[in-house]
């Protein structure tokens, strides 16, 4: 059973690390694109979050 659980917290541990790898590329994409003068909306649309959520990542409230 240890070595199931150390795996399985190998496992997660990568999983974490490819998400915020992931997240962080999505959110150099997204503000490239803001820059480039692409709408929020469409923004977030293409990368499957919310507004709210490119807004937060261009410093907006």
């Amino acid at each position: 059973m240890t070595d199931e659980l150390e795996r399985a917290g190998a496992r997660l541990r990568r999983a974490r690390a490819s998400l915020d790898s992931a997240t962080e590329a999505a959110r150099e994409t997204a503000l490239q694109a803001l820059a480039e003068g692409h709408a929020e909306a469409a923004v977030a649309r293409s990368l499957g979050v919310t507004r709210m959520t490119i807004r937060s990542w261009a410093g907006k409230r």
